[in-house]
């Protein structure tokens, strides 16, 4: 495979593992959330990328952090959220890739009309083990934030 080939394939991989998450978590499956993030650094960070709160290869403590900030609606328990990802830049560098993504998130409930109620970026780094990419860290920096009410159990 050439070098731009495997790049690409890496690309794709990385894409898939991106979207995984934001499926997962719109669906309310914080369980699988966190064990995307078991050996991995996960928290929030400044403007600049920087760390402010981080867990580090936790999933118990990821699973925590998500659950006792998600509110959930329904049976089976989902958070009414779509995250919209966008403006993905991603660099391989061999085994091992960094991505910066812009997300946005909608919700709708009973008592909230569909609105975006947050928008931030993901600094996301991966590594490849055995063929498979996997997050080595996520940091999220809020940029922008709405009615985050029928969202969040605490302020963020």
């Amino acid at each position: 495979m050439t070098a731009e080939l495997s790049r690409i394939v890496a690309e794709s991989a990385i894409r898939d593992l991106l979207c995984e998450y934001t499926h997962l978590i719109d669906q309310g499956r914080l369980g699988e959330v966190a064990a995307l993030f078991a050996q991995s650094d996960y928290g929030q960070c400044g403007p600049d990328g920087v760390a402010t709160t981080l867990i580090s290869s936790d999933a118990d403590a990821v699973f925590a952090a998500c659950s006792g900030f998600i509110r959930m609606y329904g049976d089976p328990p989902v958070p009414r959220t779509k995250h919209l990802l966008t403006n993905t830049r991603i660099s391989v560098d061999g085994e091992s890739a960094t991505a910066l993504s812009y997300v946005t998130v909608i919700q709708g409930t009973e008592d909230l009309a569909l609105q975006p109620i947050l928008s931030g970026r993901y600094f996301d780094r991966f590594t490849c083990i055995d063929g498979s990419w996997q997050f080595s860290s996520r940091l999220f920096c809020l940029d922008n934030m709405g009615d985050m009410s029928a969202h969040a159990k605490r302020a963020l």
